[in-house]
Parts: structure tokens; C-alpha cells; sequence
């Protein structure tokens, strides 16, 4: 069958690549260039981990999303990943990542449980007096995004996809299934998947009221040089206690190291001139004085700005419409989950997944779905990388 994919971030290059495995044929839509290098999948790297908070059913669902992660690896012929491992910090009774060790234990899913005294043994680039504990996983790392958005979109357009980038859709007709394009085009096709991050709401009036779409802002920063090697060997970290939301991104594999806090995250429109300005830098760097050691000596080298669609629950959000199926709701864990929930779009769009069961799934109510495609187990240590 052929499917019309609208969105060509990471999301809609995944669904696009599982259809093609799945024998269907696939066109990707995009307003911008694909791959658009000023998107919001379009970065130097993701953070991916298991622990998922009191979020049980993502939780179980990493597994198979490293598993999928494996497959597109072994499809591209490269692995654009850094298996670092993942720090959490604990600093306040039933925090994020005490109910993160809560489920991991829940599932018999092993860390590593760090004490104050060896927190600061392995982690002297950190402040971490305040910490009840660290948890601690050798799996987790980091997803190098743009190279992985390059190498999906040379994989497709190899592999037959249509790519339309500068496509820029006027309305979505479920019923026939097509789309309409600003200068009248109609694209048919058996079925659509709309993967279009904070703009599927706009053009999906079925998701309307389900997300609100966030500004959100990273800075790239440079260690003190003292602290620079414990850095190139650092893990990702995530839940550092400060303000919500504290992660960052090691400098590994010639990367930059990346600073993020999603309790600086504000409402912006899809029209609004969100470009970061260099307070949201000093602003970003302000979060984090007490948990970087030496940081007066670091610096803001460059910020990044992306719009995204926040689920209030922080879930993804899948509906239906005629022949359309529309994902929302990526809530900053789109990358994590793409070649998975790829499989799962491309599986629901073809008929080998029932609606109900998709979403529930897509939300993480039922983690234990067989997604159709999907080769498990993932092993640990991944192909040799990049």
C-alpha cells in the first residue's frame, strides 16, 4: 500500500523507513527541507536511558525502542550512538529519580545505587553533597540526531521514498485519503500518518486542545580544561536536583557538551519569533551553579532553540480520523522512541494494529504490545559504533 507521511522529523523518517520494511511504499511531506537542518530532530544529540520515573509503561517499553534503535543501526550500516551510561541524582524523598529507582526495582531491572562518598569518587566534575543518592546504569547515552536524521533520510531516498520537502499542506482530507497542497496539488494515497511535532494540532483538528506546544531552549558550553577528559568520559545525566527538569549531554565523540532544564520550557506560538537570545544562555548556565564543579570557569559557546508538543501527562497522544492517523505529544521523548513508534505507525497505517490498542500503547498503557517488525532481544553492547 502506499502511505503519505506528513512530517519528515524523526518520528515520520521512522515511520517512512518502517513502511519500507514493511514492503509499503511511502511519501514524506514537509513545509521545510528534508532533512531540515533548523528542525526541532535536527541537533548534535538526544539523550536516551531507561529510567522513566513513575512512567511505568515507558519504562518496559525501552527495551524494545534499543532493540528498534539496533535494527535501523544494522539498516544504515553505521551506529550514530554513544553508549555512556546514565546518572540520576536523588536529593529529596519520592523526587523523579526516586520513583525512577522504585519502578526499575518494581520490574527487577538492576542499577546501581551510589553513595555520597562515591558519588564524588567517580563524579568530581560534579557538587553532589546534596544527593541522597545517584543512580546509576551503564545502558543510556547518546543519540547523535542530526547524523541520524542524514543518514535516515540517504536510506530512504535510496530505498524509493518519495521525499517532498517545501511541501507545504493546506488541508488533510482523512476520507480520501489525501493531501491538499497550498497550490492545489492533491497527494492520494491508501492511508496518511501525520507526524508533525507542535504542527500536527494545526493540521489535525482531531488533536486540537491535547498539547500545548513549548519553546525550549539548550545551551552548548565549555568546561573548565582542568575537568575536561572527566567530562569527554562522563554518562548523561538527567534529574540533577535543581529546578524540573535538569539534563545534559556529555562532550563525546568530538560533540559538544549540552545543557538543557525543561522548567525553563514556556508556551510559544507556532507564528512567534522564539529565536534564543543570549539571557536564555545566562539563564541556562545560572540553573546549574550549584551542581557543576568549577563553574564559574564555564562558558556558553553557542544555544539552540525547538518548538515541541507537551502532553500534559507527558505521553504521546495517537488518534485517528478516516484513513489518517496523527501523533502528538512527544513531550521531549520523540528521539527516544523514534524507530519504535516508527514500526508502531507504520504497523497501525497498514492494518496490523488495531486503533485502540495503538494509542493505548503510544501512551505507554500497554508496554507489553508486540509491534509488529520488531526483532527483539536488544543486546546490551550495540554494533561497534561509528
Amino acid at each position: 500500500m502506499r502511505v503519505a507521511v506528513v512530517g519528515g522529523g524523526i518520528n515520520g523518517l521512522c515511520t517512512a523507513w518502517a513502511l519500507v520494511r514493511g514492503g509499503h511504499e511511502a511519501v514524506v511531506l514537509d513545509a521545510a527541507p528534508i532533512p531540515n537542518t533548523e528542525g526541532t530532530s535536527y541537533d548534535e544529540h538526544r539523550l536516551t536511558r531507561i529510567p522513566y520515573g513513575s512512567q511505568a509503561g515507558y519504562t518496559r517499553m525501552m527495551p524494545g525502542s534499543f532493540a528498534a534503535w539496533d535494527m535501523l543501526w544494522r539498516d544504515l550500516g553505521a551506529v550514530h550512538y554513544a553508549r555512556t551510561g546514565c546518572l540520576a541524582l536523588c536529593t529529596s524523598e519520592g523526587d523523579w529519580t526516586g520513583r525512577s529507582a522504585e519502578t526499575l526495582d518494581r520490574f527487577g531491572i538492576l542499577w546501581e545505587r551510589l553513595e555520597s562518598g562515591a558519588l564524588a569518587d567517580r563524579f568530581p566534575m560534579l557538587q553532589t553533597g546534596d544527593a541522597r543518592f545517584g543512580l546509576y546504569m551503564a545502558e543510556g547515552g547518546v543519540l547523535f540526531a542530526d547524523r541520524i536524521v542524514d543518514a535516515l533520510t540517504a536510506w530512504l531516498a535510496a530505498h524509493g521514498v518519495e521525499l517532498r520537502g517545501g511541501t507545504r499542506i493546506a488541508e488533510l482530507r482523512p476520507d480520501v485519503p489525501a493531501a491538499v497542497t497550498e497550490t492545489g496539488e492533491q497527494i492520494r494515497a491508501d492511508a496518511m500518518v501525520i507526524a508533525a511535532g507542535a504542527w500536527a494540532e494545526q493540521l489535525f483538528p482531531g488533536l486540537q486542545g491535547h498539547c500545548t506546544t513549548l519553546r525550549q531552549v539548550v545551551a552548548y558550553v565549555e568546561p573548565p580544561p582542568a575537568l575536561a577528559a572527566a567530562w569527554q568520559s562522563a554518562p548523561v545525566m538527567l534529574d540533577l536536583g535543581g529546578p524540573r527538569g535538569m539534563y545534559l549531554a556529555p562532550p563525546v565523540r568530538g560533540r559538544g557538551m549540552k545543557i538543557g532544564c525543561g522548567a525553563l520550557n514556556r508556551p510559544c506560538g507556532l507564528a512567534e519569533n522564539a529565536a534564543a537570545q543570549p539571557e536564555d544562555g545566562l539563564a541556562l548556565l545560572g540553573v546549574y551553579r550549584g551542581r557543576l564543579a568549577r563553574w564559574e570557569e564555564f562558558r556558553v559557546r553557542r544555544l539552540r532553540m525547538c518548538r515541541y508538543a507537551n502532553q500534559e501527562a507527558q505521553r504521546f497522544v495517537l488518534r485517528r480520523s478516516g484513513a489518517a492517523w496523527a501523533l502528538t505529544g512527544c513531550s521531549g521523548h520523540g528521539f527516544k522512541f523514534g524507530p519504535l513508534m516508527g514500526l508502531g505507525l507504520a504497523a497501525v497505517a497498514s492494518g496490523g494494529i488495531a486503533d485502540d490498542a495503538a494509542a493505548r500503547w503510544a501512551a505507554g498503557d500497554l508496554p507489553d504490545m508486540q509491534v509488529p517488525g520488531l526483532d527483539m532481544p536488544h543486546a546490551a553492547a550495540p554494533l561497534a559504533a561509528e
